[in-house]
């Protein structure tokens, strides 16, 4: 049985999109999977939606929620570092945008292996 993934675990694989108390809009698996982004939307201390259907290690994701208690939403990169925070609700559009913007994903979409993307000759 595989152990429950620490959130440090996701790092170099995902980017990571942690909502408390709020809630995302229905959103295009296409469109989270191209930017490698798991969503893990808590309501109180349990996990309410998510698109990664293994087992978390709920306390490693509340010591990240807890580091702006006064924050709704929390964007990690695939560093494993904070890259963005926010209060109420997280729009997806925006977060794509901040995600897009981001030297690596700059990178891989230079180098064509993001779908929807076309190769630079």
């Amino acid at each position: 049985m595989e152990r429950a993934k620490a959130l440090k675990d996701f790092r170099w694989e995902n980017r990571i999109l942690i909502i408390k108390e709020a809630s995302l809009e229905q959103v295009e698996d296409k469109e989270l999977e191209d930017r490698k982004l798991l969503y893990f939307q808590f309501q109180g201390d349990s996990l309410n939606a998510s698109n990664y259907e293994g087992e978390i290690d709920l306390e490693s994701f509340e010591k990240m929620m807890e580091v702006r208690p006064s924050e709704n939403w929390f964007l990690i990169g695939l560093d494993g570092g904070l890259k963005r925070s926010g209060k109420g609700s997280p729009e997806l559009d925006q977060i794509s945008k901040i995600i897009d913007a981001m030297p690596m994903r700059q990178s891989e979409i230079r180098r064509g292996k993001i779908d929807g993307f076309p190769k630079k000759k």
